[in-house]
């Protein structure tokens, strides 16, 4: 095939006038331009080229609609009747047992909107991770240096989206996993609130924390990709840049996310700044307690008989969890407080706010340290304490790889993201 799609309206266009055979050839295509081993590292749940015409097939009717034609992957915490859901571990489906129900959001782009679903993306396991490590499958590499990580936990679905596998892919953010890789890669997402989804509705990492959403190749398909189960979005008032909350980024770097917040109508407030600074301080040793503790209670049926099968990073991390103390989690829930309380505050003044997702750009595994997840989690734990729904950004850096900028709504009442991609398209 000459010419592959790229973008949803590519794809639209490909499947409608190629039809689905062809469609699910272009598929093929691009999967064989990955190597073994980014496939193993970035994708799972493939299904083989007979199930895979078939989707494409039985999607025909739903031409017409929003969507239709367009393939999509899905972060492996989804679940689908009557496949297996691992959440990058060995050992899930043993545990859970059969799979019965598919989970909504996945469905709604399948049969409202007419994409189709055509395997699932890797993450951290369990994805309690913010870098793309995952030691039973590989790493997840940048999409352009494979020296470098993409990013996490939605690693696999920020690869593939950047490599031009398919136009989107659906994702979670707990406290960055969206926002992270996008910032990254290169690419951009949209994180929805926590409280949009029944409970049950993915394996969970931190319930009650943890928000489903997407992420898409350019900004013009995250419009569109949203708008087709959004619908339509309020507007989008003048936002607040808030700087890096006192973390010292390299000026260079925190001046091309600035930029980008600007010119989607950020302005500088530098008393609304302050008062972010001071009460978002401790966010980042408030979320590993409270978050960590609903992890622990998700796994504690096995945690202790599955210690060989875990990664031993993640493993631990749940041991820390399941043994907070009431005086822990006291003082952490007086931090979630604060934080939802100084953003309250800034809203009343500002539609949105402006901050940076990532410290500069993506690093090498050896890079990928505590100081660097504390430092990622001071950026995106407080928006998750705060429940809000966020916009995902890349910045262009100096040096040729992209950091990047989340923007924070109240509200999904309040959710200008149409307004703002408009802004930035």
């Amino acid at each position: 095939m000459s010419h592959l799609p790229q973008s949803v309206e590519d794809w639209r266009e490909f499947t409608l006038t190629r039809g689905p055979r062809m469609a699910a050839e272009a598929f093929l295509i691009k999967l064989a331009g990955l190597s073994a081993t980014e496939q193993r590292a970035a994708l799972c749940g493939l299904p083989d080229t007979r199930e895979l015409v078939r989707r494409f097939e039985s999607a025909w009717p739903r031409r017409e609609s929003s969507l239709g034609g367009v393939p999509f992957l899905t972060k492996d915490l989804y679940f689908r009747a009557g496949q297996p859901t691992f959440a990058g571990s060995t050992f899930l489906p043993e545990e859970l047992g059969e799979t019965r129900t598919s989970s909504s959001l996945p469905a709604a782009f399948e049969n409202d909107a007419g994409a189709i679903e055509c395997g699932r993306t890797q993450l951290n396991e369990f994805a309690f991770g913010l870098t793309g490590e995952n030691p039973h499958f590989g790493d997840c590499p940048h999409p352009a240096r494979p020296d470098l990580l993409s990013g996490g936990s939605s690693s696999g679905s920020a690869f593939a989206v950047a490599r031009g596998l398919v136009p989107f892919a659906l994702a979670t953010d707990t406290a960055g996993s969206i926002r992270v890789p996008c910032g990254f890669c290169g690419v951009w997402g949209l994180r929805l609130s926590p409280d949009l989804a029944p409970v049950g509705d993915i394996f969970p990492l931190s319930p009650g924390y943890d928000t489903q959403g997407w992420i898409t190749r350019t900004a013009a398909d995250l419009r569109q990709v949203s708008a087709a189960v959004l619908g339509e979005a309020p507007p989008a008032g003048a936002g607040l840049w808030a700087g890096d909350l006192g973390l010292g980024l390299p000026a260079a770097d925190l001046e091309a996310m600035r930029r980008v917040a600007l010119r989607a109508g950020a302005q500088e407030d530098a008393a609304a700044a302050t008062l972010l600074r001071l009460a978002l301080a401790e966010a980042a040793q408030a979320y590993p307690v409270l978050g960590g503790h609903a992890a622990a209670r998700v796994h504690a049926a096995w945690l202790e008989r599955r210690q060989p099968d875990y990664d031993p990073v993640v493993w631990a991390r749940l041991d820390a969890g399941r043994r907070r103390t009431h005086e822990e989690l006291r003082t952490a829930e007086a931090v979630r407080t604060r934080v939802i309380e100084a953003f309250r505050a800034v809203f009343r003044r500002h539609h949105f706010i402006a901050l940076p997702a990532t410290i500069g750009g993506a690093l090498p595994k050896s890079g990928m340290d505590d100081v660097l997840r504390r430092k990622l989690l001071a950026l995106n734990a407080p928006a998750s304490l705060a429940g809000l729904p966020a916009l995902a950004a890349p910045a262009t850096l100096e040096n040729g790889l992209t950091g990047g900028v989340q923007f924070l709504f109240p509200d999904m009442a309040n959710f200008g993201w149409d307004a703002l991609l408009g802004r930035l398209v």
